[in-house]
């Protein structure tokens, strides 16, 4: 007699897990990255409200003066600058049903295994949101024209408006306009001009393709992917010194003297390092590689083909920082759907920056990241529940996973007891509240509004 599954009540996208005609069935994982990046995010109880913004200020500094008082004169009043960052509270989630008289007949426990997905889901999701925050501030500010443009146009077109929205007024955060401009160049190719407004070709991605609206008038015209700069860009190295991204071939591979430079970079700044005492290094198995055919780091270990850094391939500790390995720096399998801006160039909807620029060759994007970088702002969530109670149990994700511990540490899991009539289909839910806001040091230094951290280009 053949029984049909479906004619259980089995929902038809299950029935292939049920042990149909199979002797032994097993789950298993599927590639999983390394969660490198939500570790450097200093984390902070945050009293705020869903939907609230705060603002957080940071003072500057007091102009040092060296000449001595005259005698019998008071000292002049000093003062010093305060700038503000600004954090607004989000809440993520995911959710997933199971049917558990499914779960019961499989061998292998579909609950478990969606508990274990879930929890999986929650840390990936929340550490690509530290990365994007990260490298979006730290990219911003520099993109390239998606269309020509004619002289005296008063509009461009661009691949990103990231960096272009908003601007410091009085330390405060305002958005850009004719009374808050931002000053830009094109690199020499036309006259110093400003942008008074920006609006985004989608506004579901405010910070993707664009129009950048002028102060004047351009003195020359365009051409498709000529470069924009804002004068408050982030500082940032780029193998080989090209103007833009485009600049980019093959051979500008990343060196040891790149992560040196940006390390002098952010000291120079005055940038501390890590709570570690170290600059942390985030670079993809293809910069690791590269670093280790670059002749200065194989002269440091020339005759020693034993040492941890040649044994187990990691370059581990060196020169001011630590090394590691980081397979969710941008790349064009990570960075959501690739959107054309010109010729061979595409970028990311949650990174804005080109990952293949004008002429195909990929762009790696190697991060050294100094103290005080990235905060993560979190709200306790069990601040949530009502006198009315909870259908279910409610707790934190700790979960051993082929020998990976994922600490899901401030992600709230809700197991919400079935509601369906016959009580069989039970869901499970992840939860954060937060935001993950880079914080600004625009009035100490130069011009840049932060300076943190150091992004190096390369192919």
């Amino acid at each position: 007699m053949t029984v049909s599954l479906s004619g259980l009540g089995i929902p038809a996208e299950l029935v292939n897990i049920i042990q149909d005609n199979t002797l032994q069935r097993m789950f298993h994982d599927a590639l999983y990255p390394r969660l490198l990046f939500r570790s450097e995010a200093m984390p902070e109880l945050w009293p705020a409200n869903l939907g609230e913004r705060m603002l957080m200020t940071r003072a500057g500094l007091i102009d040092v003066d060296t000449t001595p008082l005259t005698p019998g004169t008071d000292p002049t009043p000093s003062s010093y600058a305060m700038e503000q960052w600004s954090a607004e509270a989000k809440q993520w989630g995911k959710t997933i049903d199971t049917h558990m008289p499914t779960s019961y007949v499989s061998l292998a426990s579909t609950f478990l295994r969606n508990t274990v997905s879930l929890g999986l889901n929650a840390a990936e999701t929340l550490n690509r949101n530290v990365r994007d925050a990260l490298y979006n501030s730290y990219a911003g500010g520099e993109t390239n024209l998606t269309a020509a443009a004619l002289i005296a146009a008063t509009q461009i077109q661009v691949a990103s408006i990231n960096g272009f929205t908003e601007v410091l007024a009085n330390g405060r955060p305002v958005p850009v306009s004719a009374a808050n401009p931002i000053a830009i160049d094109f690199n020499g190719l036309a006259a110093a001009n400003t942008v008074v407004a920006a609006s985004p070709a989608n506004p579901a991605d405010p910070l993707g393709p664009g129009t950048l609206f002028l102060g004047a008038g351009l003195s020359a015209p365009l051409a498709l992917r000529d470069v924009v700069r804002s004068t408050f860009r982030a500082l940032r190295l780029r193998v080989g010194g090209g103007a833009s991204v485009d600049a980019i071939v093959g051979t500008n591979v990343l060196t040891l003297q790149d992560v040196i430079n940006s390390v002098a970079v952010l000291r120079q700044n005055k940038v501390p390092p890590m709570s570690d005492g170290y600059y942390h290094v985030h670079l993809t198995p293809t910069a690791e590689a590269e670093i280790y055919q670059d002749n200065q780091f194989q002269r440091l270990h020339q005759s020693l083909p034993d040492s941890a850094a040649y044994r187990d391939l990691a370059i581990g500790q060196l020169v001011g920082c630590r090394f590691y390995r980081n397979t969710e720096n941008p790349g064009t399998t990570n960075v959501g759907t690739l959107i054309s801006t010109g010729s061979a160039a595409f970028a990311g909807t949650s990174f804005h920056g080109d990952v293949l620029n004008a002429t195909g060759v990929a762009i790696e994007r190697t991060i050294v990241l100094g103290g005080g970088c990235v905060y993560e702002k979190y709200l306790d969530e069990s601040k949530f529940m009502t006198e009315a109670g909870v259908t279910g149990k409610i707790g934190e994700f700790t979960l051993v996973n082929g020998g990976v511990q994922v600490m899901a540490a401030r992600i709230r899991y809700i197991l919400r007891a079935p509601l369906d009539r016959l009580q069989q289909v039970v869901g499970q839910s992840w939860s954060f509240s937060g935001d993950y806001p880079i914080p600004s040091d625009q009035t100490t230094g130069g011009t840049a509004r932060f300076k943190r951290a150091i992004i190096i280009e390369h192919a």
